[in-house]
């Protein structure tokens, strides 16, 4: 999903650490607010150099770092959650397999406070009620979610300075991109129908057959995502797919490794300690010759024009000025927008396809209103927008079980006092605390209840259809950010994963091996992860309207 807060919109992490042992694993951001979630590599290849000696010097390096880093940053005027012994090191330890439990005790006994708990390289403030509206209304130069992001995931080294300093392209995003949804939708559904053919391989005599969802969702959600971004064939590639999928993992990997060493060296050790640029070398292979093609053909003029792909790099083409149309420059972009978009739409949506295996009783509501809309306006984006209980479907998952406990991560860039009197100084760490929120009783009616009707019920009570549409950030919905910067890319995303909701509803019978017992989460820090290695069974639709 480009998403919710994601690079633009991107986590917000301290340290990474991997579920499950594969490339293809989705790994977990940890230790600091999160939305998202990235993994690492199995293994790291330290050329010449001692792996002895090394091991040493870089976790010896490493706990000075995460001393400093807490000893400087906890913020005396805010409450603390937890103990501050060992620089506050105990209770880091503990919230990563316990972060819910924090910040719902943290919220319930500071009501609308702001509160503060230790993550393995920072104090973080967590802020609900006014002072959401503070993160909310607060201008860049004040709460930047651009230094927050360059300081977690060290965005300036492993994709350059270019992009951690510029993101022009967020604009080709918000604008070309979201406009063109309706004129994209036929390819982006005939890619959702080949896509799911070919991963799931089912057998023409209807017989139930079990796959990791996980996976196949991931590969599903990678060529439908690169469909609208570079077009056919490429998003059919199976290496480019790969490296689509597999540079999330690269570039989280770096980041850890990155943030135990001083910045004058991280320019030599992200040549020699990660894949980063071997990656992006391969990526360019794909991108630039593309890129360059396409240059040659504008002095065409009106015949290029009548012909030139319809699709998100050639809308960065033609939005790009001066320097920005450096086809390395470019290139560094697309593997951004893939960066941001494949991973977190794909555990949003198996998140919510957890849901529906574990509960067939939703399956007929979500068929009759799915089959009316695709009767009425076809397989269009017009029909999607109809389907408002697929809509509350999605957006329900993503309240009780999101990707991550918190949201809207900003770094402080000068002092200010919050809307309650609260003082924060300058390089503090805020986020909204998205797991209080969504699970406040005063919002939500039994909160912990996952009602897959929730927010349509209210649509067809009268209430606003936009309020409760699954692409609006509130203050009470939280999943993709808000403020100045939601998720640039959250209507793409929800498009594509409603779509795919449809198109399986319509298509296929899915059950879970154990019936009623949804797959369980994986908490770690403030990451939630769906279960990766979950076993689910799909057969072909075996029972028609009429």
């Amino acid at each position: 999903m480009l998403n919710r807060d994601i690079v633009q919109s991107l986590p917000h992490c301290a340290s990474l650490h991997q579920i499950q042992g594969s490339r293809s694993t989705v790994p977990v951001l940890v230790a600091y607010p999160s939305l998202h979630a990235c993994p690492l590599n199995d293994t790291m290849i330290l050329h010449t150099l001692s792996i002895d000696l090394v091991t040493v010097g870089v976790v010896l390096l490493t706990v000075a770092l995460l001393v400093q880093a807490l000893g400087n940053s906890r913020m005396a005027t805010v409450p603390v959650l937890g103990t501050t012994a060992f620089f506050g090191y105990l209770t880091a330890l503990k919230s990563q397999t316990s972060i819910t439990e924090f910040l719902k005790a943290g919220y319930e006994k500071y009501k609308s406070r702001p509160f503060q708990l230790p993550a393995l390289r920072a104090w973080i403030i967590y802020v609900a009620g006014e002072q959401i509206q503070d993160l909310w209304k607060g201008r860049d130069d004040t709460f930047s979610l651009k230094e927050e992001v360059n300081d977690l995931i060290e965005l300036q080294y492993t994709l350059g300075p270019s992009i951690a300093n510029d993101h022009w392209h967020a604009s080709v995003i918000r604008r070309q991109m979201t406009q063109n949804l309706a004129a994209k939708f036929p390819e982006l559904y005939e890619e959702i129908q080949r896509a799911f053919l070919d991963e799931l391989n089912l057998p023409a005599n209807g017989e139930w057959q079990e796959v990791k969802a996980a996976e196949v969702f991931t590969r599903v959600i990678c060529r439908v995502s690169n469909r609208l971004f570079i077009g056919f064939p490429l998003c059919r590639d199976e290496r480019f797919t790969e490296l689509s999928r597999d540079f999330t993992l690269d570039a989280s990997t770096a980041a850890v490794i990155l943030s135990c060493f001083p910045s004058f060296v991280k320019p030599m050790v992200l040549r020699y300690l990660t894949r980063i640029p071997s990656t992006i070398k391969e990526f360019a292979k794909y991108i630039i010759p593309i890129i360059e093609e396409r240059q040659r053909q504008e002095v065409l003029g009106d015949g290029w024009n009548d012909k030139k792909p319809f699709d998100f790099l050639q809308w960065m083409l033609d939005a790009a000025r001066g320097s920005q149309r450096d086809p390395k420059d470019l290139n560094l972009r697309m593997i951004n927008v893939n960066f941001t978009a494949i991973h977190t739409s794909s555990m949003s949506f198996t998140q919510a396809f957890y849901w529906l295996a574990a509960h067939p009783e939703y399956t007929p509501a979500l068929r009759m209103e799915i089959e009316a809309a695709v009767t009425q306006l076809g397989w269009t984006k017009d029909a999607i927008n109809a389907m408002v209980k697929v809509d509350s479907f999605l957006k329900e998952s993503m309240r009780v079980t999101g990707i991550g406990a918190s949201s809207m991560g900003r770094k402080v860039m000068r002092p200010i006092t919050l809307s309650d009197g609260t003082k924060v100084p300058k390089g503090a760490h805020l986020a909204a605390n998205l797991y209080g929120v969504h699970r406040d009783p005063k919002i939500y009616e039994r909160p912990d209840e996952f009602d897959p009707w929730r927010f349509s019920k209210r649509v067809d009570a009268g209430e606003s259809a936009t309020r409760h549409a699954l692409t609006t950030a509130t203050p009470d919905f939280l999943f993709w950010g808000g403020g100045a910067h939601p998720c640039a890319g959250r209507h793409f995303a929800s498009l594509e994963m409603k779509a795919m909701i449809a198109h399986i509803v319509l298509n296929y019978d899915v059950k879970l091996p154990r019936d009623g017992v949804r797959p369980k989460d994986i908490w770690f820090g403030a990451s939630c992860i769906p279960n990766q290695t979950a076993a689910v069974l799909f057969r072909l639709r075996q029972t028609r309207a009429g």
